[in-house]
């Protein structure tokens, strides 16, 4: 249940400042050798500089709004795997996080989303539900304490990274969370994820989940899974059925043979008995 706020990102600059001056009687050969050596290690410099520019992503490309053409590419549950938090405040609260999963589904608006949780803090479930709402790029979520305003960045495959402003009482911050459908990921990706993390200007503290404690239930999808059982438990008795009775009339018969089996026991019994 997590959303983003707008954010500007300033392309890094590099710039080399030289200068140098000599004293009254210094030789002429020797200043003009230092200028030289100087001016080589200014160009080796630059070029280096240059060079690690070349290298670095830019911020633009890491932290661009996911764009949708529908909403069925989140759909579903994801996995809480990393996190990260611009104040002291959301950071401690992070840090209580111990597991933490996210669904999301499909409303009669197309402007809005279903969206449950499943929070373990300190050893408890905390599992809610609430309804997103959907203007372009950006959602909005309003819990009874706080309120998340931001959007879906683009990331790796299967994953989806939420970054949002989070209002709490008096205390506004930032989060930016990952998550997976199976909660774990290729650790290259984590790289890239701290690089994204380091172009919106988050600390370098990031949270991340350990990958074995447990989820809490999802009481809905025990739901669907019963009922799905339910439902295949029922074609399998169809299924035998229309093996034990190919056809009505067949069936009929079958049934007429058995009440007559019955009634000639019970009689039976009853000569028995009178006997």
């Amino acid at each position: 249940m997590f959303c983003l706020s707008l954010w500007e990102a300033n392309s890094p600059a590099v710039g080399v400042f030289f200068s140098g001056c000599t004293a009254l009687g210094f030789p002429v050969s020797l200043l003009s050798l230092s200028l030289n050596m100087a001016v080589h290690l200014v160009l080796a410099l630059l070029a280096l500089a240059s060079l690690s520019v070349a290298s670095t992503p830019d911020c633009k490309e890491l932290i661009k709004p996911l764009v949708l053409e529908d909403h069925t590419e989140i759909y579903g549950k994801w996995v809480y795997v990393m996190g990260s938090a611009d104040q002291l405040f959301f950071q401690n609260a992070l840090r209580t996080l111990q597991s933490s999963w996210i669904d999301l589904s499909a409303t009669s608006d197309h402007k809005a989303v279903t969206l449950r949780w499943g929070d373990r803090i300190d050893g408890k479930c905390i599992v809610g539900s609430t309804i997103a709402t959907i203007n372009g790029t950006t959602s909005t979520v309003q819990l009874h304490l706080s309120e998340h305003k931001g959007h879906y960045l683009e990331t790796c495959p299967d994953c989806l990274l939420w970054s949002d402003t989070t209002r709490n009482g008096d205390v506004t911050g930032r989060y930016l969370l990952l998550f997976t459908r199976t909660g774990q990921m290729d650790p290259t990706y984590l790289d890239t994820y701290r690089k994204q993390a380091e172009c919106l200007n988050f600390p370098d503290k990031h949270h991340s989940y350990d990958g074995k404690t447990e989820l809490c239930h999802d009481d809905k999808e025990k739901e669907a899974t019963e009922e799905e059982e339910s439902t295949e438990e029922k074609t399998t008795e169809e299924k035998t059925t229309e093996k034990l009775c190919p056809t009505e009339e067949l069936c009929s018969y079958e049934k007429e043979n058995e009440k007559t089996k019955e009634e000639t026991t019970e009689e039976e019994i009853k000569e028995k008995t009178i006997e």
